[in-house]
Formats: C-alpha cells, sequence, structure tokens
C-alpha cells in the first residue's frame, strides 16, 4: 500500500493516482531528512511536528524544507495557506521513519530521539477536532510508543562474547603498527562485547540499590515522607539517572513502585502540590531542552517556568505524571550520553 494513500484524504476530498504519487515523493524526501538529522535535530524536528497539529507553523528552516520537498514533485505548491499538507507530509514521513528505520545495535539513534520525543510530545496534547488528521496523529503517537518499548528491550539484550579473531597482518601496513593494529582487529568484537554487558551490568545494580534504599537524594529525605505527587516526580527523575538505556516497562513499574492511586492533577495543580519541593526537582533536571522544546518537555519545562504550564489543561494522576517524569528525563539523560549535534 502506498504510504500516502491512507491520509490523503486529508488533504484531498478524492485524490488521484497522480496526486498520491507525488507525495509519496515528497514524503521519501522528507523521510530521509529526518533520518540524517542527529539525534538534538530529531528532538527539535519532534517538537516541530506536535506543534503543527495545534496549528503551530513550522520553524522557518524545516518549513523550507518541507516546502522544497513537495515543490519539487509539484511545482505549484506554495506552503503559506497549504499548512496543513505540510503537516501531512511531515508527519507520514516520521511515521515512515520510526516504523521503517531499523531498531538496531546503536544505543540511541535519530529514529530513537524521534520516536521517544514524539511519544512525550502527542501523550500530552489534546484530540485534534479533525477526524482524519486525529487518526494520523494517533498512529504517529502508537508507532512511536511501540517503536521505544522495542528499543528499550532491544538495547539491553546481553552480546554474545566472541573468540578473539584471527590476527592477521596485511603487507600494506606500516611495519610499525602492524601488529598493534592487527591485535585491535583480532580483539575489538570481543572488547565491544564486554564493554556493552559490563555497561547493563552496572545500570542493573545501579537501578536495583537505589530501589533498595528508598530514599530520595533529591529531597534529602526517605520517598514515603512526601505526598505522592512529589514522590512520583522525583522517583520518575531519580530514576532516569541510573537509567543508561531507555526505560522499558520493568523499569516504570519498579520507579513507580510506591505510588498508589490518586487523583487527577493539572500541570498548575501540580505544581501547587509540590510546592516548597518544586526548586529541589528543578534542581534535579537538566533545563536545555526543556527550556527550549516545552512541547516535548512539558512536566520539565513547567518545573523552571509557570509561562510554560498555563495553558496546560491535561491532567494525570501520580503514577501519570511520576511515568511522565521519567520519560522526560530519560529522553534527556539519553541525549546528554549518546547524543548531540554531531
Amino acid at each position: 500500500m502506498s504510504i500516502m494513500a491512507k491520509h490523503s484524504q486529508i488533504i484531498w476530498a478524492q485524490p488521484t493516482d497522480i496526486d498520491v504519487a507525488a507525495r509519496n515523493k515528497a514524503v521519501a524526501t522528507l523521510h530521509t531528512l529526518l533520518s540524517q538529522l542527529s539525534t538534538r535535530g530529531a528532538i527539535s524536528a519532534a517538537g516541530a511536528i506536535v506543534d503543527t497539529f495545534c496549528g503551530k507553523p513550522l520553524p522557518e528552516t524545516l518549513a523550507g524544507k518541507v516546502q522544497t520537498a513537495i515543490s519539487d514533485e509539484s511545482p505549484a505548491f506554495v506552503l503559506e495557506g497549504n499548512e496543513l499538507q505540510g503537516t501531512v507530509c511531515l508527519a507520514v514521513a516520521a511515521l515512515a521513519v520510526v516504523r521503517q528505520d531499523a531498531v538496531g545495535n546503536a544505543v540511541w539513534s535519530s529514529a530513537d530521539a524521534l520516536a521517544a520525543a514524539l511519544w512525550s510530545g502527542l501523550t500530552f496534547q489534546n484530540q485534534v477536532q479533525n477526524t482524519k488528521v486525529e487518526e494520523l496523529r494517533q498512529e504517529l503517537l502508537g508507532a512511536c510508543r511501540d517503536r521505544v518499548a522495542a528499543v528499550a528491550k532491544e538495547a539491553r539484550a546481553r552480546h554474545d562474547v566472541p573468540d578473539v579473531g584471527t590476527l592477521t597482518i596485511p603487507e600494506s601496513d606500516a611495519a610499525g603498527t602492524r601488529a598493534n593494529n592487527a591485535y585491535r582487529r583480532a580483539t575489538a568484537p570481543v572488547i565491544a562485547a564486554l564493554k556493552n554487558n559490563q555497561e547493563l551490568d552496572r545500570e542493573e545494580i545501579d537501578f536495583l540499590w537505589w530501589v533498595i534504599s528508598d530514599y530520595s537524594d533529591v529531597l534529602g529525605c526517605p520517598l514515603e515522607a512526601k505526598d505522592p505527587a512529589t514522590r512520583a516526580v522525583a522517583a520518575g527523575l531519580e530514576g532516569s539517572k541510573m537509567l543508561r538505556r531507555l526505560p522499558g516497562d520493568g523499569f516504570r513499574h519498579a520507579v513507580l513502585r510506591c505510588i498508589g492511586e490518586t487523583d487527577s492533577l493539572s500541570l498548575p495543580a501540580l505544581l501547587a502540590a509540590v510546592g516548597e519541593d518544586r526548586a529541589r526537582l528543578a534542581e534535579a533536571a537538566d533545563p536545555l531542552l526543556p527550556s527550549t522544546l516545552p512541547t516535548v518537555f512539558p512536566l520539565l519545562s513547567a518545573l523552571f517556568s509557570d509561562a510554560h504550564a498555563a495553558d496546560q489543561s491535561a491532567a494525570l494522576d501520580a503514577r501519570g505524571w511520576g511515568a511522565r517524569a521519567l520519560l522526560e528525563a530519560s529522553i534527556i539523560a539519553m541525549e546528554n550520553r549518546f547524543g548531540g549535534d554531531a
């Protein structure tokens, strides 16, 4: 099935084969563009995509690339006045990246960053009134959630440690480096597997000791000494610091083990509930990405500024806020550890 066939009716009441074929090519171009972004760029692109579902304009640079991708196939196209087409094509391209780009050995790829950031932003967004656009939004949200779950599982698979390879010394190597190069090539797979397994072992040990201690360094007291809302957010923030991969379901359940059922709170109500502990929670979070991308990091950005919380109407119980703190902080932790602009 053509990737745009299902969603082309958002743009045209009766799309033609030529229409769909042209937009398929534009989506393929945007797919390549998104796949080649740095992880930091992918997170920023995710924020822009989430914003477009709310009717906000694309950033100038990204808007230019979207217009070029479409106008290269349809020369009469202009993005101004046709922003919905840009939203649909870009969202479908993101959907293709999340679904089609392989979940490989990379701990933190641009596709993983895009999926995690989109999942974070889209789950905190109100439904879109346009039914067909909402279907696309929900499809994208589900695909991102599924990829994050798959990445969290695959990235924690222990590697088999192979035997040391055969030492081969090419005649073309300089005499002084032949033995060293040959040794590196022969042992590199062994060392890589051992390092991966050691890192996962370290993650489990650090995380389990943190769970057993049941103490919050952020709050300076046992977690149980605080009300559920404060406890949940603190646990999410601290749990993310113990992880070296995106959190899976098991890690989320462990982080929220001490949080029971509570009434739902809006974001402003949550900030009021944490009260004086808000400053401590803010100190535990890295402000760089939340301050520039509040759409992707609504909870963390609100800890730093009331301006980011004023228009938020979504309500979650304490477990929901704890899970959100864990997801948002884990994206930042992964980006700080493995990502960047390069």
